[in-house]
């Protein structure tokens, strides 16, 4: 049978555009791009299956499998069910942190932690391992100073955090923690453009990764970094916490 060419091309190019939306942590989009890839490689036979650059069916097959679903038989792609998801870990509050404070907002409760240098955590109060956290201080003062900033945020009277931070991380964590910081209250930022602000273009996934890996919400906002197609992506709080914030601070989103 002779190879249809044609077609193994315009699903090399599908499979190539999924990959961009995964490098540029569009997951929303990647998904869309990765269903229409999926749906051509489907067409394809087992010699045209294998015209398609190995590197392409890795991705296609094996590495996006674990964030979006396994294939279904006869595909092409793997047959095993799904497993069950883990439920996820909470975090653990940083090493260096000696005091927390619980304080309440419009987007629930909400615990600090600082350090002897200055406020070292802000976390969801569902995302944090309770049993873990140091002794509150009612007197620290990073912590009052963070508590009284947040509640003039959350009231509409402030837009910007003085209160000393101290996260802890590898320097490339907090170069993309510094870029985080300069993303103005009411904008909104890709993480495509954190990583060329940072002169890395290419780093668009680490850059992701290390905006995951903020330990101090609201503050260093992270919630200010959103999909290029406008989608909200991921958030550690939940992306109904993230659409709150962002409309406590007047960003129009899309689609919600």
């Amino acid at each position: 049978m002779k190879l249809r060419l044609g077609v193994i091309k315009e699903t090399c190019r599908l499979i190539r555009e999924a990959r961009k939306r995964w490098d540029a942590h569009e997951n929303q989009a990647c998904r869309r791009e990765r269903q229409h890839a999926m749906a051509s490689y489907e067409e394809l036979t087992e010699a045209e299956r294998k015209e398609v650059p190995e590197q392409l069916q890795v991705w296609l097959r094996y590495r996006s499998e674990k964030y979006f679903g396994e294939g279904q038989k006869g595909n092409g792609m793997s047959a095993k069910p799904q497993k069950a998801k883990k439920e996820k870990k909470l975090d653990k509050p940083p090493e260096h942190a000696v005091a927390h404070r619980k304080v309440m907002s419009p987007v629930g409760p909400l615990y600090l932690l600082s350090s002897k240098k200055g406020l070292c955590g802000l976390y969801f109060g569902h995302r944090i391992e309770v049993t873990e956290l140091p002794k509150e201080n009612p007197r620290d003062r990073f912590l009052s100073q963070a508590e009284k900033e947040l509640k003039a945020y959350f009231s509409g009277g402030r837009e910007k955090f003085t209160v000393s931070l101290d996260a802890r991380g590898s320097p490339f964590q907090r170069a993309v923690w510094r870029q985080l910081s300069a993303i103005p209250f009411g904008k909104t930022s890709g993480y495509g453009e954190l990583a060329e602000d940072m002169e890395n273009p290419k780093a668009v996934r680490a850059v992701g990764t290390a905006n995951g890996a903020n330990p101090i919400s609201i503050i260093v906002p992270c919630h200010r970094v959103i999909g290029k197609d406008g989608s909200l992506t991921g958030f550690g709080g939940g992306l109904e916490i993230k659409r709150k914030l962002l409309r406590h601070e007047g960003v129009l989103l899309k689609a919600i």
